[in-house]
């Protein structure tokens, strides 16, 4: 019996590494409308909200921005340390792409950071104090998403183009066998 794979096996199996940062885009943006969802429900008046329900939907964004911001993380490993090195013998890594990239990498990363600390806080405090958290909270959400998507944006219509036409296959599958490592199947 014949234990080698087939080019039509190999196809099922092989997904390219830019298909793989596009569908990670594809699942962060779907997380990212469920807290937008969440902060736009925290933002309705008081008296229009259940405060059972409001203490719900605060512990629920807590949760899921601690999920995004290790989502994120590893995205942008992925990205970094896969990515990046091998793209960055087309286009340099300095005064460019990649560095602008990285940039906004930190400033995500920073804004999470910042918006996490806060989610979690809003939990452990009284009633009366939350308020004034809740609109640092809301803010920051609102900030950290928009930031995302602009990134996702430039990423998905800039970053991967690039890659599609720059990256031989064989740079590709090294690409993917860097992204594997870092994530296996």
């Amino acid at each position: 019996m014949d234990h080698k794979l087939d080019l039509n096996q190999i196809d099922s199996i092989y997904q390219g590494p830019i298909d793989i940062l596009k569908g990670e885009h594809c699942v962060i943006l779907q997380r990212l409308e469920m807290i937008e969802r969440t902060l736009q429900y925290l933002e309705s008046l008081p008296s229009q909200t259940a405060l059972k329900r409001c203490k719900i939907e605060q512990s629920r964004l807590r949760t899921w921005v601690d999920e995004l911001s290790g989502q994120v993380a590893l995205h942008f490993s992925m990205e970094e340390e896969a990515l990046f090195p091998v793209l960055a013998e087309y286009i340099g890594r300095e005064h460019g792409l990649i560095e602008v990239m990285l940039q906004e990498h930190a400033s995500i990363s920073s804004a999470l950071s910042d918006w996490k600390n806060a989610a979690s806080q809003l939990c452990k405090l009284t009633v009366s104090a939350r308020e004034g958290l809740l609109k640092v909270v809301i803010g920051s959400g609102h900030q950290s998403i928009a930031l995302l998507r602009l990134h996702i944006s430039k990423e998905d219509q800039i970053l991967f183009k690039i890659c599609e036409v720059s990256l031989s296959e064989k740079e590709k599958i090294q690409v993917w066998k860097k992204l594997r490592a870092i994530v296996p199947i």
